[in-house]
């Protein structure tokens, strides 16, 4: 037989002296907060007369008291308003920010352009050099102006490395590869510092552009990180084109920056670009120049080039910037970039449009970049650079 267990004894109970003198003091504050609120607001409302003062005072009464007892439910719905109005005010900006990066085309026919005076005058009929909708974050340069980026001192110290390094080779190569990021990338190097992350890119460059290495080409790769249009210009001119430099092959890839960092509109990145090459064609008349279509470029998180960023890959619910998809304007930039290299003697356009998507026949919306061959969706993994590489020998079997 199993023995009961007997209730606690609780009558005559009280809790300690303490608790209560607290919940007691709390209780009078909340009332004490609730009238000083009443009366506030009491004091704002006209008095026509003595009745209808306290009437208005009992109402506001039975008000407060109905807010206090339903406070949580408040604070739980206003809350849950708060979020609801936060994600679509940022589905709404997500929107706006892809048709707006849908809507961008680049206007006038650059094909035939074939000088300086003409690529201003494709400047002064621009009135804004900003991506639409990126006004605030844009810090683009004008693209027909000389502009490098002294004051950053790595900068001009690797600047500084790679006219040293065209200096020491007087003959015998075949391609000088002007760039950014991705053309640094080659040799492992970010502002001509080693990066243990891309020791295998060196390998890549090696194989095909180093004779030493059983490469079929002799090649240098003359990048800076972050560089744009007007960057390299300024190199074009300060040392890392020498007038004894006389390369078979010039080839060129610039303009990411411009659009994705600088926030440079189609049209103003596009005119940088034709900017460098004019360079290119003033100062080695007759040379053979390779424009390098602009990679594909990603913000979202799986690599889609069509859809901008998820709400889950922001640190912050609040964080309002959110870029738009830059593919479209990529693809314009280059379609106009192919129908000037049409145009123009010894000037060939080579298309990487397709290179590093995991599937290049999938639509716009399913269009995404091959992870394993550009981890960040911008800069290529070792073999991204193995595939870009390969091709390039290729394109150089044709024109050497």
């Amino acid at each position: 037989m199993k023995s009961e267990i007997p209730e606690p004894d609780t009558e005559g109970f009280s809790p300690p002296r303490s608790t209560v003198v607290r919940r007691v003091s709390m209780t009078m504050k909340k009332r004490a907060s609730l009238n000083s609120s009443i009366h506030v607001v009491a004091a704002l409302m006209p008095e026509n007369d003595e009745g209808s003062a306290t009437q208005n005072e009992r109402k506001l009464n039975r008000l407060s008291v109905w807010i206090y007892n339903n406070r949580r439910q408040i604070f739980l719905y206003g809350g849950l308003a708060l979020v609801l109005m936060t994600l679509f005010t940022f589905t709404y900006d997500n929107q706006v920010n892809v048709q707006n990066a849908s809507s961008v085309k680049i206007k006038g026919d650059f094909s035939k352009v074939t000088s300086l005076d003409a690529l201003e005058a494709f400047r002064k009929n621009m009135s804004d050099l900003c991506f639409p909708g990126r006004k605030e974050k844009c810090s683009c340069p004008d693209p027909m102006k000389v502009e490098g980026r002294q004051g950053r001192h790595h900068w001009l110290r690797t600047s500084y490395e790679n006219a040293d390094a065209v200096s020491n080779i007087k003959e015998g190569l075949d391609v000088v590869f002007y760039g950014d990021s991705i053309t640094e990338g080659w040799m492992g190097t970010s502002y001509g510092s080693a990066d243990t992350m891309m020791d295998k890119n060196l390998d890549a460059f090696k194989d095909n552009f180093s004779l030493e290495d059983g490469g079929k080409y002799k090649g240098l790769a003359l990048g800076i990180s972050g560089d744009r249009t007007t960057d390299l210009l300024w190199r074009l001119q300060n040392g890392e084109m020498p007038q004894s430099l006389h390369p078979k092959v010039f080839w060129l890839l610039i303009g990411t920056n411009d659009l994705g960092n600088s926030w440079c509109s189609p049209e103003a990145t596009l005119l940088g670009i034709l900017r460098v090459v004019e360079e290119i064609r003033s100062q080695k008349p007759g040379a053979t120049i390779v424009v390098n279509s602009i990679f594909p470029r990603s913000y979202h998180k799986k690599g889609y080039v069509s859809l901008t960023k998820r709400l889950r890959d922001n640190a912050k619910l609040l964080r309002k910037d959110n870029p738009p998809p830059l593919w479209n304007a990529i693809k314009d930039i280059n379609e106009k970039l192919k129908e000037y290299c049409a145009q123009h003697d010894n000037v060939e356009y080579f298309d990487t449009n397709d290179m590093f998507f995991m599937d290049p026949l999938a639509s716009e919306k399913e269009l995404r970049i091959d992870e394993e061959l550009m981890p960040d969706f911008l800069h290529p993994s070792s073999g991204g650079y193995k595939l870009w590489g390969d091709k390039i020998v290729d394109k150089l079997d044709e024109l050497i």
